[in-house]
């Protein structure tokens, strides 16, 4: 479900709060003022670039790190129920 290029398009979005979030099934990068709107209701926020960029420690990442990080915020989505 979430993959590396999800992880790589939060990481690339440079203005405003970007957030993975679970939308109707579809795994999507949005600005946090955007997940409050009415079109977005019942949306799971996944993570922040913010929160992200400070757990990694940069924004910069390997190919293969890109994919490991997609699969352990895939992991941690399916065991909330996502």
């Amino acid at each position: 479900m979430i993959t590396a290029d999800h992880v790589r398009d939060l990481l690339n979005r440079t203005e405003g709060d970007a957030t993975l979030v679970l939308l109707r099934g579809r795994v999507e990068v949005m600005e946090c003022a955007d997940a409050d709107a009415e079109r977005c209701r019942g949306a799971m926020r996944i993570v922040s670039r913010r929160d992200l960029v400070e757990r990694l420690g940069g924004d910069r990442l390997a190919s293969g790190d890109l994919e490991a990080v997609a699969a352990e915020l895939d992991s941690v989505v399916t065991h909330q129920g996502g």
